[in-house]
Formats: C-alpha cells, structure tokens, sequence
C-alpha cells in the first residue's frame, strides 16, 4: 500500500483512463454502483454475497474490480460527477482518499448496523467503517524453533535478538508488514509515530537478522522451503496460508501491541445513488455476511454481535481480549511522512 508520493503519482496515472473505465450509461434508480477487490474476493461477492442483496432490494449491484489506490485515483478524476457509489479501500490509502474530501460520511439512520461496530473499526466522522479486522504481528515457525531450540519471540524487540540471525524475512517500507514493523519498534523503544527515530535505530539491529527485505508481503515460500523463521505478518494472511497448505505457523500478538489492519467500505462522495450504496454497506455489515467474511476470508467480524463457532474464530482477530491488543495508527500522520521514512530507510536499512 504505498501513498503519498507514490499516490499522487498513480492518480495523475490512472485519471486518463478512470473517467471511461465505467460504462457511460445512465444510472437507473435500481442501480449501486460497487468498487472493491478483484479474483477470489470478486467471486465471493458476485456469486455468494450480493444476490441476496439485489433480490431484497430489486436492484442491480454493479461490481467494478480494482484496488484502493485505483479508486482513489478514479474518484478525483470523477470528483464532479462520480460513477462509484460505494468503494472497498484498506485503510492507509482510505485516509488519503478522506483526506482528499472524496468519502462521505455513512448516515447511522441508514445504516443501523453502524451501532453494532466495535470502535476501533469507525472511521473517522464516520467516513468508512471498517468490514474485517487483521493484526498485524510477527509470526513464525514451531517446527523450526523447536527444532533449533530457540524461544519463540514475544516482543517486537526480539526481531533484533541474535537468535534469529538469518532467519528473518521481512517487508521493504514499501509495503504495509515493513511500515508497521518499523511504527512498532519505535514504540518499543521509546519513540512513537510523531518520534520515528528509535525505530530505525532498532530497525538497524533487525537488519542483520533479516535473509531479505521483500518488496511484497507473501512469505509462505520462505517457510515452505525451511529458509525463514520469523516474519510480519497479519493473522488472516497467515491463518489463509495454514489453511491451504497445512503448514503449521504461530501468531504472536506482541507485548507492545499489534497494528490493526483495516478493509473499508467507504460512501463516495456526490454518488448517484447514496440511499441504496449506504444499505448495501448495511447489509454487508450484518451479522450473516460478517459472520460470512470470517468463514470465508479469515478476517475477524466488526460486527460485536457476531459469535463465530470455535473453528471459524481460530487464528482470527476475534472478541473482547484480541480487540484490547491492537494498536490504531494515525495514517494522517503516517501520510504525512511516509516519504521522507522511504528515503531514510533506503539510506539506512536497505543499503
């Protein structure tokens, strides 16, 4: 998820194209217009999801695949006229689209599943709520520790400790696990989003634990192949990869705390049709379809009211003492200084 620079760059990109990447029909009343995630997701929405919604309501849900950095971009150059109603974002580039005064607040009269929501997944004004909840926190290997006989980690500090050497892979800042690693360990270590130098002092130590620096944040290959101990990761990420593999793999909520990682749905501003793009929100905020998101996308539900079956909520963000242990990180001010971090941790960590 990269912004900021990179985003100004990828909307000035995408503009040609975004004011005809949608039909240019007209909106009927009994259409909503919906932008989120492609493949699987896609699949799940269309095939599984939205059906129920459109015959409740006689209307046609439109889908249009893309990712958070291509709405953001297609709504500023639609900004006068929007073709979008309702957009999927996560929530780093959520708030530069908010920022950018291209979301609208969700109305809690419209949207009465709003009240159910657990706090740290609101946006803010009410702008965007988030729809799933991930941690992101390190993860590693049982099998490998045991065997090594080395203690699993439990702080966000351990990624520096020597026991680790060689064994750790790991996102570049680039990407959201290397961004949160670095936000984490400045906080371990005196600092904070507003102070981010004790986390490149320290993120120094983990550099000489780390195989790689990544430039994505898929590292199931490097358990597979025995060659990575440790990583960062989010639990749905991991809890997807043990699911389809088998491959035993432990998620450690740090003692300082795990970053949430947020999926919203989000109320364009200006869209044609608001009353019907905040119900689908609505609906998809229930607790069936909540209850739907654990069992099928292994996100933990924002719904409080959901009870999930012990074998949906293993390994998931999931109730009242998961919830306590995240740590919400302000993305205005992340935003505002990711830049220049990129530029320091490629002069400093990445060599």
């Amino acid at each position: 998820m990269r912004f900021l620079r990179r985003n100004v760059h990828s909307i000035l990109f995408v503009a040609a194209m975004a004011t005809t990447a949608l039909p240019a029909s007209a909106y009927a009343a009994g259409e909503v217009v919906f932008g989120c995630w492609g493949g699987a997701s896609q699949a799940r929405f269309q095939e599984k999801m939205l059906p129920p919604f459109e015959k409740a309501n006689n209307v046609k849900v439109r889908y249009v695949p893309g990712v958070s950095t291509y709405f953001t971009s297609q709504m500023q150059a639609q900004r006068n006229a929007p073709e979008l109603d309702v957009v999927c974002q996560d929530d780093g580039p959520q708030s530069v689209a908010r920022e950018l005064g291209l979301l609208a607040p969700i109305d809690e009269t419209t949207v009465p599943n709003l009240k159910n929501v657990v706090p740290a997944a609101l946006g803010v004004d009410n702008i965007g709520v988030g729809y799933g909840m991930l941690a992101m926190g390190i993860v590693y290997s049982p099998e490998a520790l045991e065997k090594a006989g080395v203690e699993p980690p439990k702080s966000w500090n351990d990624l520096a400790d020597p026991r680790f050497k060689g064994r750790i892979v790991m996102s570049s800042i680039d990407a959201t696990p290397g961004l949160f690693a670095l936000l984490m360990l400045a906080k371990a270590n005196g600092g904070d989003v507003n102070n981010i130098t004790p986390g490149f002092e320290k993120m120094k130590e983990v550099s000489e634990n780390v195989i790689e620096f990544t430039k994505g944040a898929d590292f199931s290959q490097y358990f597979q192949q025995g060659e990575a101990w440790v990583t960062v990761w989010t639990n749905s990420e991991m809890a997807r990869f043990v699911n389809s593999t088998g491959f035993k793999l432990n998620f450690v909520y740090p003692t300082e705390g795990a970053p949430i990682v947020m999926p919203m749905l989000n109320l364009v501003k200006n869209g044609p049709n608001p009353e019907m793009g905040q119900k689908l929100i609505d609906y998809l905020m229930s607790d069936e379809m909540q209850t739907f998101f654990a069992r099928e996308s292994r996100i933990g539900p924002s719904n409080k009211n959901v009870v999930l079956p012990a074998d949906v909520a293993e390994g998931l963000t999931y109730g009242d003492e998961a919830i306590s242990k995240l740590d919400k990180p302000d993305w205005s001010v992340i935003n505002a200084n990711r830049a220049a971090w990129t530029e320091r941790w490629n002069r400093e960590i990445e060599r």
